[in-house]
């Protein structure tokens, strides 16, 4: 049998209804698995079931170790899953990253996500060497509220900046000339 027939049977409901609901499929041997994907769809019959590992280049599983991992908890060069740690590219719920993260909580270099922390950070709590977003630490921030040595936006606190509601110290040496202190 072709290996993309066996696929197609086991991602069916005529594989599964005679199997409990497991995948396990390794490309081209399980001893050396190219493409790896492992998992024991963890939640049937009212019960958790222990997760099943996926290791290879290209891995898909509850838990994903691989050069591309996809899974609940992936590990990889670029991953994507709930909690994903990734050398270059990660993207998911929590990310971790040495290169760019994506997601609801990213740490990376280049961080992208609801809470965002790196040294560029973009996102609604963004906090880093660059930021932007809603509320903003950074030594550069640009935010509604912003809070740095350059701070630009609506409420700003910092050495320099420029906002609505300013707080710097731009502006207070600025009222100290003004009235001649």
């Amino acid at each position: 049998m072709k290996w993309h027939q066996r696929f197609k049977r086991m991602m069916t409901d005529e594989y599964a209804s005679g199997h409990d609901r497991e995948i396990d499929y390794q490309w081209p041997s399980s001893s050396f698995p190219i493409i790896s994907i492992r998992s024991n769809l963890s939640y049937r019959q009212g019960k958790f079931h222990r997760p099943k590992v996926a290791v290879g280049l290209i891995a898909i599983g509850d838990i994903a170790v691989g050069l591309i991992s996809i899974g609940v908890i992936s590990l990889g060069l670029f991953s994507v899953g709930a909690i994903a740690a990734a050398l270059w590219l990660a993207v998911g719920a929590i990310s971790i990253s040495n290169g760019l993260a994506l997601g609801a909580i990213a740490l990376a270099p280049f961080a992208i996500g609801a809470i965002a922390i790196g040294e560029a950070a973009v996102g609604a709590i963004a906090i880093g060497e660059w930021g932007l977003g809603a509320l903003v630490i950074a030594e550069k921030a640009l935010g509604v509220g912003s809070i740095g040595e350059w701070a630009y936006g609506v409420v700003v606190i910092g050495k320099h900046g420029f906002g609505l509601v300013p707080i710097t110290e731009d502006l207070f040496y600025w009222f100290r000339r003004l009235l001649g202190f």
